[in-house]
């Protein structure tokens, strides 16, 4: 008997770990920013900010980041500098290497008083930038709170993903705590699978469908688990036990302007011409060449212009417009790998962009794009608005 109950309690002591095992965290490496222009505070700008960008990521609660030892000593087996702005194919080598998801990489750049912060997050899979940001001052103390509003809008391409583990009335709880990084107010979509979507030809599993049955908003947090209210459900008693959740972000705030009495003028400017009901001024430049190619309806073409644009992020409001109209004429079209590439990546603009006025144009193409893969993009692409 007594031996019965020693292996019972030794199977017990094996077995708990698993059943409790803790949040897997998104693993992450953050390269020193490269430094552009002179007069800065210090040398070491670059590497303040990838700090600032670590610490603020750390706090989210649901990312590893990799050690800054760990990644100096890859980066030098591997030839590659600390700072810099990897190519993407450098990036997603180095990611596998370190095994992580994603790395952010980027640059500050420093114009007479205006100091600005780039960021890229390349996913190391795919080799591809899914965004971009930037933020600008002329007050250099401010810049660490823009670095940590730009990591609020970072952390909305990774979205927190659980089940409901129990429901009572409008009540019910989900597998994520605050281990996991979940906090009291977030908001949450729960959904269920539907059908599996696979290749005509190979038999391959393409996607699975999932079909929304409500929304939740968390009240209150443990360790491993949460508690939540529901918001709504698309029919009475539609959220049960078993289905999933991903979290939503609420609005972020908009990030501060760069206080420039030149600037304030030019927006004055802008205001008044547009209540004397003119046009806003032409596109120039490499900007008015971008346009041109979005309006061939040339696929490649347009695919092109895309990445240059979000390359040298060029999100002017008019060069933006010009991208929506030529991805609302396209969208629907069957024309081949190119054209879906083309209007995959005019989605990607649209949402690098952070205008969130293109979040119906994003949310058309999510439901009626003519491929399972250009309705993929759109909804990543609406998830950074």
């Amino acid at each position: 008997m007594f031996r019965r109950l020693c292996v019972f309690v030794l199977l017990l002591a094996v077995l708990a770990p698993a059943a409790h095992a803790d949040f897997k965290k998104t693993k992450i490496a953050v390269l020193d920013f490269t430094l552009q222009g002179s007069n800065f505070e210090t040398k070491d700008m670059g590497k303040i900010v990838a700090e600032w960008f670590i610490t603020a990521m750390v706090k989210e609660g649901r990312f590893e980041v990799v050690e800054r030892s760990m990644l100096e000593k890859i980066l030098a087996e591997q030839k590659l500098a600390m700072s810099g702005i990897i190519d993407q194919d450098s990036a997603s080598q180095l990611g596998k290497i370190l095994g992580v998801k994603v790395i952010i990489s980027g640059s500050v750049m420093k114009l007479r008083n205006v100091t600005e912060i780039n960021a890229r997050i390349i996913d190391v899979e795919s080799a591809s930038i899914i965004a971009a940001e930037n933020v600008s001052s002329t007050n250099t103390t401010s810049l660490q709170r823009l670095v940590v509003q730009m990591s609020e809008k970072i952390i909305k391409n990774f979205p927190l993903e659980g089940y409901v583990v129990q429901r009572k009335g409008k009540e019910l709880r989900i597998d994520l705590g605050r281990r996991a990084g979940v906090k009291q107010g977030m908001e949450f979509i729960v959904y269920k699978e539907g059908n599996v979507i696979k290749h005509p030809k190979t038999g391959e599993v393409l996607d699975v469908e999932q079909i929304e049955t409500g929304k939740i908003k968390i009240v209150s947090v443990r360790g491993n688990i949460s508690k939540a209210t529901i918001v709504k459900e698309t029919s009475p008693n539609a959220i049960t036990y078993g289905q999933m959740v991903k979290s939503l972000r609420g609005p972020l705030k908009p990030l501060p302007k760069v206080s420039s009495h030149r600037a304030s003028r030019a927006k004055k400017a802008v205001k008044r011409t547009v209540k004397k009901g003119k046009s806003a001024p032409a596109l120039s430049g490499k900007a008015a060449q971008y346009a041109r190619q979005l309006r061939s309806g040339n696929a490649l073409s347009q695919r092109d212009a895309a990445k240059r644009i979000i390359r040298a992020r060029m999100f002017q409001t008019a060069l933006m417009n010009e991208v929506e109209k030529a991805l609302l004429k396209g969208y629907k079209k069957d024309g081949g790998r190119n054209q879906i590439d083309a209007m995959a990546w005019l989605c990607k603009v649209l949402g690098a962009s952070g205008n969130s006025r293109y979040r119906k144009t994003l949310s058309r193409v999510a439901k009626d794009g003519s491929s399972r893969k250009l309705r993929g993009y759109a909804s990543k692409s609406l998830s950074m608005l």
